[in-house]
This record gives C-alpha cells, sequence and structure tokens, in this order.
C-alpha cells in the first residue's frame, strides 16, 4: 500500500461508518423508534432534517473515499506489477 492513500484511508474509516450509523440512527428517529431532541433548533424536526443531510453527506463522502482508494491503490499495484515485471 502506498502512503499517499493514507488520508483517504483515515478519512474513509472515520466518515463512512459514521455516516452509515448516523443515518440507521436517523431513520429509527424518522420512523418514531428512537427520540430525537431538539437541541439548539426550533423543532425535533429541523434537529432531524439537519441530521439527515449530515449523516448522508458522511455516509457518501466516506463510501466515496473508500471507492476511490480502491481504485488507486489497485491502479497503481497493476502498474507496479508490470514495471516490476518489465526490468
Amino acid at each position: 500500500m502506498s502512503h499517499h492513500l493514507a488520508p483517504a484511508l483515515i478519512g474513509a474509516a472515520t466518515l463512512a461508518p459514521c455516516g452509515v450509523f448516523g443515518v440507521g440512527y436517523v431513520t429509527m428517529a424518522t420512523a418514531g423508534v428512537v427520540a430525537m431532541r431538539r437541541g439548539g433548533f426550533h423543532s425535533s424536526s429541523d434537529a432531524l432534517l439537519v441530521a439527515w443531510i449530515g449523516m448522508a453527506a458522511f455516509a457518501v463522502y466516506g463510501v466515496a473515499l473508500i471507492v476511490a482508494a480502491r481504485s488507486d491503490w489497485l491502479r497503481t499495484s497493476s502498474a507496479r506489477r508490470t514495471r516490476i515485471g518489465a526490468q
């Protein structure tokens, strides 16, 4: 594994699980299974809307980092193997 993938892998390892589990929690809050406190928002529905936006963004960005890191990993490892085999 190349060292230039470390930031993407660290970001993916933190953002993707947080976003995916967060989406699960927000889904349960939307269904009324768990309560969503309103916090600093005017209503709990405002808090729920912000939670949906944030968790969806974390999940999408985290999964995109996983896909990009995996793609780069495969591309650079095959190029490295080709270079080694040509020598």
